[in-house]
């Protein structure tokens, strides 16, 4: 896969996104920050069973997230995990927790973000 956040690597996620399948009861929009020298955001929407990535902000999200690059990368290749970032403060979680844990594994069998 491209270089992590790279016009290339959107691409291939919004890619990856559109010829998804998801639960089609779970609704969510997750809005991911990442704080580089310019902040990258970007939004996973999640309805009706159709998956939509889409790079900017979200008018309305249910969950946001932030993080630093260093950590997003982490994450992203798996040398860390979100649940560890969140509890060593690296990973901010904001929003409605409990429509996250809901689509959580509906989120982890995407795996739309790593390569």
């Amino acid at each position: 896969m491209a270089d992590f956040l790279s016009d290339k690597w959107f691409d291939a996620v919004i890619e990856r996104a559109a010829s998804a399948v998801a639960d089609p009861a779970i609704t969510i929009t997750l809005q991911q920050t990442v704080t580089t020298d310019a902040l990258v955001v970007w939004h996973t929407v999640i309805a009706g069973g159709v998956v939509q990535v889409v790079r900017g902000e979200a008018a309305t999200a249910d969950v946001r997230l932030v993080t630093n690059l260093a950590t997003a990368k982490g994450i992203n290749d798996g040398t860390i995990s979100a649940q560890q970032a969140f509890l060593d403060g690296k990973l901010q979680i904001g929003g409605d927790i409990h429509a996250l844990m809901a689509a959580r594994e509906a989120l982890a069998g995407l795996a739309l973000f790593t390569g």
